[in-house]
């Protein structure tokens, strides 16, 4: 249930609280259909928590940040952290 998770953006702010970082980046290919997105998850010290990647076929880049926000917030979801800071390149999607 992601109605008591509390998401805020922020460019770089410093955080206490058991908050989680994630920073989010994705690769296109057009020509060879490959689509990556993935992420790094980092605490409040800004230590590793754990990163991902998706392999996600032919889409877009707007598509590929979107399915990395959303992959990042399932995951962290998950290992019980409701307290997220979103980087992401795709200022559009954010």
């Amino acid at each position: 249930d992601e109605s008591n998770c509390y998401y805020e953006f922020s460019f770089g702010k410093p955080t206490t609280g058991n908050w989680v970082h994630i920073n989010i980046d994705g690769v296109v290919q057009l020509d060879l259909g490959l689509a990556v997105a993935g992420g790094v998850v980092c605490d409040e010290n800004r230590d590793w928590v754990f990163g991902y990647n998706r392999y996600l076929g032919k889409c877009s880049i707007f598509y590929v940040e979107l399915w990395g926000i959303l992959d990042s917030l399932k995951l962290i979801q998950r290992r019980g952290h409701d307290k997220v800071i979103i980087q992401s390149h795709g200022l559009e999607v954010v």
